[in-house]
C-alpha cells in the first residue's frame, strides 16, 4: 500500500514538474513575442526616420524662404500688406506662430486683414514646399542633409541584412505556439499523473518548446538590437552618395508618402508620359517581379518597365539621362523571373562594355558580349545557357540568320536603324520577327523628318495600326494626333517632368569675334562645310584663336573652383589642340576601343579636383556617364540638336548632384551661326511630334526641318 501511495505522489510530483515546464515554455513564448514585436517595429521606425529627415529639410528650406521674402510679396497671395507693414512686420516669417486673435491685437489690423494674412502665409508655404529639392549638395554638407543620407543608409542596410530572417522567426514562433497548444490540449490529466511515459514525453516536449522559444527570442533580440545600434561614418556616406546619388534618390522616392511627393519635394508629375488613360491604367496594372534586380528604381522607371512588358513591342523614347537601360533591364528581370532565358541587346560598339557593366551592376542576369573573332562560339553559348547577349549592329548583320528565338530584344540608340534599306536595319527587322518582345531605345527618335519616326515605328511594330502608318506619311499631320496614335507603341518622358530634383543647368552661347588672322584663314578655307567649321574653331592652328582664347579663360575660372570639365568637338584636330592647351588631358575618340574608353572615364572620375577630358562628340556623346563633371564645353555647334543634348546629358543626368554649366562656342559671322539656326528648326520639329506636351499645330518648315536654315547654311559656306 505504501508503495502505491509513494508512486502516486511521485506521479503527482512529476505532473507538477511538467506543469512547471509548460509554464517556462509560456514565459519564453511571451519573451519571444515581445522581441518579435521590436523587430516588427524596426523597419517602420527607420522609414519614419527617413520621412522625418526629409520633412525637416523641406521645413528648413521653407523657413529660409520665408525669412528672405518681404512681407510686401504677400500681396500676390491676396493679403492686405499695408496694415501689416505699419504694425512692424517685415518678412513673411514674422507672421509664423500668429493666430487670428494675436494679429488683431496689433493696431490697425482687423479681422479681415488678419484672416487674409494667415491664408496668404499658408498658401505661400505650400508654394514654397513645391519648389524644395531633396538633393543633398556635396559642396554644402548641411547637418539636415547628413541626417537624411544616414537615415537612408540605415534603412537600406537593415532591410538588406534582415532579409527573410524576421519572417522566418515569425513562422517558427507561430508553429511553436501551435505545438504548445496542441500538446496541452491532447494530454489527459490521468496520463499526466499515472503514465510515466506520458510524463516523460510531456517533459521533453516542454523542454524542446522552451528551447525553441528561447532561440526565437534570441534571434529577434539580435535583429532588433542590430537595427538600434547600427551606426555609420557620415563622411563615408557622403562619398557613397557622391558616387551613386541616383540610388539614394530612388530609395528616397519609394519611402516618401504620396502627400510629400504631391507637394513637390520629390515630384514626378508625368511618369505616364502623356499616355491616354486606358493605356496608362493597363500599364500600371501590370505586376512586375523585380526579384532579380539589385538596384532601386524610380517610379517613372518602374512605369517604363511595365510599359515594355505590357505593350511588348515598343519604342522607349525617354529623354537622355533618364535611365532607359535600367528600365529595359527591369523588364528582362521580370521575364526571367517568369522563366524566360534569352535576351538580346544590339548597341553601338562604343557602349558594349557599358551594357555589360550595367547588367552586372543592376541585375542577377548573366551578360555575354557576342562580338569579335569568337562571336559564333559566344552565340552558341548564349543559345545554350541563356542570359543577356550584347552585340553591335555590324556583328548582328553577320549573326541575324543564326538566331531563331529571343524573349526580349533591346535595340539601343535605335535611331541608327531609321534607313529602311540599310543592312543594319534589315538585320534588326529579322531579329524583331523572332522576338517575343521588342524594346527600341532612343531619346532622339525624330531628328530630321517625320518619315524617320515612321521607319522606327513600323520596324518595332510591323503590324502597326494602318491609321498610324497613314498618319506618319502625311505631309503635315497634327502633332497631338500623332502622339495619340503612337501611344500604344511610343513612350517618352523628359527630364523636366520626372527628374525635378536635378540641379540647375546654365547654358551659355559664347559668341566670339574672329581675330584678323583667324578670319583670313577662315575666308581662305575651301568652300566645304567641314573645312569652314574647323577653320572657325581652330583658326591658324596656334591655339590663339578667338575660341581658344575664350576656352582658356573658362578653364582658368573652373580650375580655381576645382571643377571637372568635359570638352566636346567633332574634330580630332581640335581635341589635340585642347590637350596641348591644358598640358595634356585624356581623350576619347573613335580610334580607341570600348574597354580603353571605360578605363579613361574611370581614371578621370577617380581623380580629385580640377580636370579636363576631351571627347569627339560622335564617339563620346552616347553611352558614357560623366556625372563626376560639372562643366560641358561644346567647341562648335553640331548638325543635330540631339547630338548636343546627348553630349550635355553625359554630365547632367540622373546621379548628378551639382549645378551644371554648359558653354557653346560660336564664331561670329561664320557657318557656326547658320548651324545654330538650323539646330533650332530641328528642335522645333522634335518638340512638336515627339514630346507629349500639347501643340496646336506645326509649321511646314518643321515637317522637314532645315528648309530656310539649310539654305542659309549653304550661303554661309559659299560666302567664305
Amino acid at each position: 500500500m505504501f508503495k502505491g501511495i509513494a508512486q502516486y505522489f511521485a506521479g503527482v510530483g512529476r505532473a507538477m514538474g511538467v506543469r512547471a515546464g509548460r509554464g517556462a515554455a509560456h514565459a519564453e513564448r511571451l519573451m519571444a513575442y515581445g522581441e518579435l514585436s521590436r523587430v516588427d517595429q524596426a523597419i517602420p521606425a527607420l522609414r519614419s526616420e527617413v520621412q522625418a529627415a526629409a520633412e525637416a529639410i523641406v521645413t528648413e528650406a521653407v523657413m529660409a524662404e520665408m525669412r528672405s521674402t518681404p512681407i510686401a510679396d504677400l500681396t500676390d497671395y491676396g493679403a492686405a500688406v499695408g496694415p501689416l507693414q505699419a504694425a512692424g512686420f517685415r518678412t513673411v516669417s514674422d507672421l509664423i506662430g500668429h493666430t487670428l486673435g494675436s494679429l488683431q491685437g496689433h493696431r490697425g489690423i482687423g479681422e479681415v486683414t488678419a484672416g487674409s494674412a494667415l491664408q496668404a502665409v499658408a498658401t505661400f508655404q505650400e508654394s514654397a514646399k513645391a519648389h524644395v529639392r531633396l538633393l543633398p549638395d556635396p559642396d554644402n554638407r548641411r547637418p539636415s542633409d547628413t541626417r537624411l543620407l544616414v537615415a537612408l543608409v540605415k534603412y537600406e542596410t537593415v532591410v538588406r541584412d534582415f532579409g527573410t530572417r524576421p519572417a522566418e522567426a515569425r513562422i517558427r514562433f507561430d508553429d511553436t505556439t501551435q505545438r504548445l497548444q496542441q500538446t496541452q490540449a491532447r494530454t489527459r490529466l490521468s496520463d499526466q499523473v499515472f503514465s510515466v511515459s506520458a510524463q516523460n514525453d510531456l517533459a521533453r516536449n516542454c523542454e524542446a518548446l522552451t528551447a525553441e522559444f528561447r532561440w526565437i527570442a534570441s534571434e529577434a533580440r539580435g535583429l532588433a538590437d542590430y537595427a538600434q545600434r547600427l551606426a555609420f561614418d557620415p563622411k563615408a556616406i557622403w562619398i557613397r552618395y557622391t558616387d551613386n546619388s541616383a540610388s539614394f534618390i530612388a530609395l528616397l522616392e519609394s519611402l516618401l508618402p504620396a502627400r510629400t511627393i504631391a507637394k513637390g519635394a520629390l515630384a514626378a508629375p508625368d511618369l505616364r508620359g502623356g499616355l491616354p488613360a486606358e493605356i496608362a491604367d493597363a500599364v500600371e496594372a501590370t505586376r512586375l517581379d523585380l526579384s532579380l534586380m539589385t538596384a532601386n528604381l524610380r517610379k517613372y522607371q518602374v512605369f517604363g518597365a511595365q510599359y515594355v512588358v505590357c505593350q511588348q513591342r515598343v519604342l522607349l523614347g525617354d529623354d537622355m539621362g533618364l535611365g532607359k537601360t535600367i528600365q529595359v533591364l527591369a523588364a528582362m528581370c521580370h521575364l526571367a523571373a517568369q522563366g524566360k532565358r534569352h535576351f538580346f541587346v544590339v548597341a553601338p560598339n562604343s557602349v558594349l562594355v557599358n551594357w555589360e557593366r550595367e547588367v552586372k551592376k543592376h541585375t542577377k542576369l548573366s551578360p555575354i558580349i557576342v562580338h569579335g573573332f569568337d562571336r559564333d562560339d559566344e552565340l552558341q553559348q548564349w543559345q545554350r545557357d541563356g542570359g543577356v547577349a550584347i552585340t553591335t549592329y555590324t556583328t548582328l548583320a553577320r549573326l541575324a540568320d543564326k538566331i531563331t528565338s529571343v524573349d526580349l530584344l533591346a535595340v539601343d540608340e535605335a535611331h541608327a536603324v531609321k534607313n529602311p534599306t540599310a543592312q543594319r536595319t534589315q538585320a534588326v527587322r529579322k531579329l524583331c520577327e523572332v522576338s517575343g518582345s521588342v524594346a527600341f531605345m532612343s531619346g532622339t527618335a525624330l531628328e530630321n523628318r517625320l518619315s524617320e519616326l515612321h521607319v522606327l515605328v513600323t520596324t518595332v511594330q510591323p503590324k502597326a495600326d494602318a491609321e498610324v502608318v497613314t498618319l506618319l506619311k502625311q505631309v503635315r499631320p497634327a502633332p497631338a494626333e500623332v502622339r495619340m496614335r503612337l501611344a500604344p507603341v511610343y513612350l517618352r518622358r523628359i527630364q523636366a517632368d520626372v527628374l525635378t530634383e536635378l540641379p540647375d543647368i546654365t547654358e551659355t552661347d559664347e559668341v566670339v569675334p574672329l581675330e584678323p588672322d583667324d578670319l583670313q584663314v577662315y575666308r581662305a578655307s575651301k568652300d566645304n562645310l567641314m573645312h569652314k567649321r574647323l577653320a572657325a574653331t581652330i583658326g591658324a592652328g596656334n591655339r590663339q584663336s578667338a575660341k581658344f582664347d575664350r576656352l582658356r579663360d573658362l578653364l582658368e575660372g573652373y580650375r580655381d573652383d576645382g571643377r571637372k570639365v568635359v570638352i566636346f568637338s567633332f574634330f580630332r584636330e581640335v581635341l589635340d589642340e585642347v590637350s596641348l592647351l591644358v598640358g595634356g588631358c585624356p581623350q576619347i575618340h573613335g580610334g580607341i576601343s570600348a574597354e580603353e574608353r571605360q578605363q579613361v572615364i574611370d581614371r578621370f572620375a577617380a581623380a580629385e579636383g580640377f580636370g579636363v577630358i576631351a571627347l569627339q562628340i560622335e564617339a563620346g556623346g552616347v553611352g558614357i556617364n560623366l556625372q563626376c563633371a560639372q562643366v560641358v564645353i561644346l567647341m562648335e555647334p553640331q548638325f543635330k540638336p540631339s547630338t548636343e543634348r546627348q553630349a550635355i546629358a553625359r554630365v547632367r543626368r540622373m546621379g548628378q548632384t551639382r549645378k551644371v554649366n554648359a558653354h557653346r562656342l560660336i564664331a561670329q559671322g561664320t557657318v557656326d551661326e547658320a548651324l545654330v539656326r538650323l539646330i533650332a528648326e530641328k528642335a522645333k520639329l522634335f518638340a512638336d511630334y515627339a514630346h507629349q506636351s500639347s501643340v496646336a499645330d506645326a509649321s511646314s518648315s518643321a515637317i522637314d526641318a532645315g528648309g530656310a536654315a539649310m539654305e542659309e547654311l549653304r550661303r554661309a559656306v559659299g560666302a567664305g
